[in-house]
């Protein structure tokens, strides 16, 4: 059992790990081709992505059929995440450092509750409001400490908000559904149906920056990673924690993300690690857990 649980917290490490590298490897897809688009990026990685996990889930025979009056509500799911979510992230990242953008989305599970207060009801404690201002002061911090200032688009600061509004609101819908399929099937199916919006959008609006982009066996082989670690991998890993410790034990692993992000980005030389940084980084993280935390074992 305990040999079980270390295997289980090694893939979650390993997860965050991925989902950090992530917004470092998109940036570098950037910075390597500077006339790719997010939605470029995104839909190479989710037919990457597809390519894998739908053969996996064949094999495993986890594919379930999706209910006719469940079909609305992917539609709905799959329009959210991945297709705008990835939309405004990608963008944001763009023009936002990784190790901030990374902070950002992080703040993703502290605003759900006020989500799901607003759709559900569901009871909403004076610590969560806490956790709020705690990761919005850290990332304030992030933003404004050691002349950071000057380089951050306030377009990509809105536009990764936009993307945790985003992420709320998708969380709400996964509500209607989340009880009636496996984690795996469900992002299976979005990954399926978000191709179905991007590929006329990218064929539509982004066709000449398409034709544009040399693509180099370095970016080919990071889009590559993305489809198969952070959007194949890296679910599956998580999913798997999540069965077998619990989610809120396997989403505490997702506090790391951001540490992992500027680590990364420090290493490509995409930032520098500022006391500014490190300090933010420490509030904003510390306001994500304490937003996780619901009073009396509740």
């Amino acid at each position: 059992m305990k040999q079980n649980n270390i295997i289980t917290y090694i893939l979650l490490v390993l997860t965050a790990i991925f989902w950090g590298g992530s917004f470092v490897l998109t940036k570098e897809i950037f910075l390597a081709a500077p006339t790719i688009t997010p939605s470029i990026i995104v839909t190479l990685r989710l037919i990457v992505a597809s390519v894998v996990f739908v053969p996996f889930l064949l094999i495993t025979r986890r594919w379930q059929k999706i209910q006719r009056k469940d079909i609305k509500y992917f539609f709905i799911l799959a329009f959210l995440e991945p297709f705008t979510y990835f939309l405004c992230e990608n963008n944001g990242i763009k023009l936002v450092p990784g190790g901030i953008s990374s902070i950002i989305i992080a703040t993703i599970p502290v605003f759900v509750p006020f989500g799901l207060f607003f759709a559900y009801r569901e009871k909403l404690y004076k610590i969560n409001i806490i956790g709020v201002l705690l990761s919005l002061i850290g990332i304030a911090v992030m933003i404004s400490g050691d002349g950071l200032t000057t380089d951050i688009n306030p377009r990509g600061i809105i536009l990764l908000f936009g993307a945790v509004i985003i992420a709320v609101v998708y969380t709400i819908f996964l509500m209607k559904v989340v009880n009636r399929y496996h984690p795996f099937t469900i992002t299976a199916y979005l990954n399926l149906i978000g191709l179905i919006y991007f590929i006329p959008t990218l064929f539509i609006f982004d066709f000449q920056n398409l034709m544009s982009v040399t693509f180099t066996w370095n970016i080919l082989a990071m889009v590559a990673c993305l489809g198969i670690v952070c959007s194949t991998l890296s679910y599956v890993f998580f999913n798997y924690g999540i069965i077998k410790v619990g989610a809120s034990r396997a989403s505490v692993f997702n506090n790391s993300i951001p540490v992992f992000t500027l680590i990364f980005a420090a290493m490509l030389g995409q930032e520098s690690i500022t006391t500014a940084k490190i300090a933010g980084m420490l509030i904003a993280i510390s306001g994500v857990v304490i937003a996780q935390i619901k009073p009396n074992g509740n």
